[in-house]
């Protein structure tokens, strides 16, 4: 039987050979970092070995071999909580993606502009009244008085600002950084 606990009495410190075919660098991390409380922690890696020694702290009254047994039991918790979140990834993925994408009003969006360097788009009044005026003067058969196109003018210009809709912007960046830390 291969030894992979050692125990050295002084300064009451323990090391522990892992296997890093079974856990991962970030899994033994992970459930070292849950039991900063109660040790002081070093790593090396060797082949397919990381070798963690640890010492416990002087003002936890907890027996050191039950430390130890606390800390196997947290890598095993930290390495399926690991697995399943790496095989429910594309799921949590779309759930997010959902959210995201159910939560915007489209109907009153003109578009979604991901570039932040693009001005956003304006509607040119002046010239669509221009545009309008020349088809009103042009037009032989219509007889409209001045006061008229004015009050049609001012009618049109009301309707598309209160049609104006939202433009929204956003930085790809965030987005990717966000979809990072929720694979973490």
């Amino acid at each position: 039987m291969e030894m992979f606990i050692k125990e050295v009495i002084e300064w009451e410190k323990i090391e522990l050979l892992i296997d890093t075919n079974i856990f991962t660098k970030d899994v033994v991390l992970k459930a070292a970092y849950n039991f900063l409380d109660k040790a002081y922690f070093f790593f090396k890696i060797e082949n397919d070995t990381i070798i963690v020694q640890f010492t416990k702290k002087t003002d936890i009254k907890q027996d050191i071999n039950n430390i130890l047994l606390d800390f196997s039991d947290e890598l095993l918790s930290v390495k399926l909580r690991n697995d399943l979140e790496i095989s429910n990834k594309e799921i949590r993925e779309k759930i997010v993606w959902a959210a995201i994408w159910n939560s915007l009003d489209l109907n009153n969006f003109t578009e979604i502009n991901t570039d932040n360097n693009i001005e956003k788009n304006q509607i040119d009044f002046d010239k669509d009244i221009d545009d309008i005026l020349k088809e009103i003067e042009n037009d032989p058969d219509l007889q409209i008085n001045e006061e008229e196109i004015a009050r049609i003018l001012k009618e049109i210009e009301e309707e598309s600002i209160s049609e104006e809709k939202t433009q929204v912007m956003i930085n790809l960046e965030w987005v990717k950084k966000a979809k990072d830390n929720l694979s973490k």
